[in-house]
Order: C-alpha cells, then structure tokens, then sequence
C-alpha cells in the first residue's frame, strides 16, 4: 500500500479476440491512500458459433506515485468457448437415369465459428461404379458462418433396360474437422429411363418334319 493516493490507466486491446467478442474499456484506476487493488470490468459478447477460446490483452500505463513492474504492463483475458460443437449430415436423392449427374448436400447443423473440412466417397450399393456412374472421392471444408457444401455424382445415362427397381450409390462422409457426423451415410437412386418389360423376350416356334 501506498501512503499516497496512485493512479494508472488501463486499455483493452485486440487479442484473437475482437470487437464482435467483447466490448473495449479503458480508464483510470485510483487507489486511495491505503488502498491495494482496484478492479474493473470487460464485457464479453455472447454468440451461438462454437469457436476456439478467445484473448483479450490488456494494459497498464501512466502510473502515478507508483510503478509499474517489470512484466506486469500487461496481461491477458482469455473468454472461453461455451457453444456447442455443431454435426454433420448428408442427405439423398433420387434422379433419373438420363439427369447427368446427382447432388446431394451436407449441412451443418449450426454455423460455426471455425471451418469444418470433411473426406467424402462413393461405393456400391446396387448400382456399379465405371458402368452406372463414375466413382468421385475427396474432402471439402465449409467456411466459417456457413452451413452447407454440394457433392455431385456423375451417372450415366445407358441404354441398356434395367430393373424397375432403381439402382443406388452410397456416399458416405468421414473425417470430419470441428464438428461432429450425425448422418453419415447419403443414397443416390437411379431410375432406369430405358423401359423394362421384364427381360428379353424368347420365342420359339414350331415345326413339322417329313420323312422323304
């Protein structure tokens, strides 16, 4: 404590935290004679983006009838996440033989405040990759604030009759980056547009011999 009344300034400053996170201060504290701590306050912003923890820098300056230590100039307010880490999902489709291509889309349950990358790959179901569609694989990141991010699937469009039941591709995502999976599994359906009428049809017809 100090036999005189002392004063210092204080200021916030952007960490990796900013002005969407808290709300900047700054003042002058005073310390009366006697008197050996002050407080004040920074107010944090509330949000509803999971985000990695967040600081805050703040510094002291202009010490009167005192001094500021070695180090203690400043320090660092750290605002911790508290917003749930959002899932992803993708959906299905179903599209006709002769469409070309197949999009499906995989959300984000929330946006988030960070990105979120994921690895994505087609399988066989009933239908046969390099015959029925082309195989497609890779990864994709949705950028923070955004929810959602298409994969298309090129078919292809035969002539061969097939069954009435449509044929299907799995898509199936995987390693997801700062989120969770809540549906991991997308189905394309395809419909035939070649006619089915059963299979190939045989006929035999008879025929009569006679002995010379």
């Amino acid at each position: 404590t100090s036999a005189s009344v002392v004063t210092v300034d204080y200021a916030t400053s952007d960490g990796t935290a900013s002005s969407a996170d808290y709300t900047s201060a700054s003042g002058t504290l005073t310390f009366n004679a006697g008197v050996s701590s002050q407080t004040f306050t920074v107010a944090v912003k509330a949000d509803a983006l999971d985000e990695a923890n967040e600081t805050v820098t703040i510094s002291l300056s202009n010490a009167s009838n005192a001094t500021i230590a070695a180090g203690s100039s400043s320090t660092t307010l750290t605002i911790t996440d508290d917003d749930a880490t959002p899932s992803l999902s993708i959906n299905d489709a179903t599209v006709a033989e002769s469409a070309g291509s197949a999009g499906l889309t995989v959300t984000l349950s929330a946006a988030s405040g960070r990105d979120v990358s994921f690895n994505y790959a087609t399988s066989n179901g009933t239908a046969t990759s390099g015959s029925d569609y082309t195989a497609a694989s890779g990864s994709y990141t949705i950028s923070a604030g955004n929810t959602t991010q298409a994969i298309s699937v090129n078919i292809t469009n035969d002539t061969a009759e097939e069954s009435t039941t449509a044929e299907t591709i799995n898509v199936t995502v995987s390693n997801a980056t700062n989120a969770s999976i809540s549906d991991a599994a997308g189905v394309i359906s395809i419909t035939d547009n070649d006619g089915f009428n059963g299979g190939t049809s045989l006929t035999y017809t008879s025929a009569t011999a006679t002995s010379l």
